[in-house]
């Protein structure tokens, strides 16, 4: 449960913030099933070097996340959807608040490719 509940905070993250280039080698997982990430290098359409294209997918969702789940028809799963549906109402519920965070954000670095 630690590892779907992870996989939906990490789902939802990725998709507001846009962070790509997830893969194996930038996803750790701790022996209780959390996922952490490293290397932040793409961010909000962001890409050190030019002419590099990545997935368009919102969040990864691979083929070994939904087996680690048990399956779609496993509770793990219906877990993933809960955390994802009720991570969803919560960004709408603060959509202003994450707006003004990147407004701000914007102000500082303006110059960057994803505003």
């Amino acid at each position: 449960m630690n590892f779907a509940r992870s996989l939906a905070g990490y789902s939802l993250v990725c998709y507001i913030l846009q962070i790509k280039d997830r893969h194996n080698g930038n996803i750790l997982m701790d022996k209780e099933g959390h996922l952490m990430h490293i290397d932040f290098g793409f961010l909000l359409s962001s890409a050190p070097g030019k002419g590099l294209k990545f997935e368009s997918a919102p969040f990864k969702m691979t083929d070994e996340y939904v087996d680690c789940l048990g399956g779609v028809k496993s509770e793990a799963f219906k877990e993933f959807r809960h955390g994802m549906a009720k991570g969803m109402r919560a960004l709408q519920a603060n959509a202003e608040k994450i707006i003004i965070i990147v407004e701000m954000m914007f102000m500082g670095q303006n110059d960057l490719g994803c505003f």
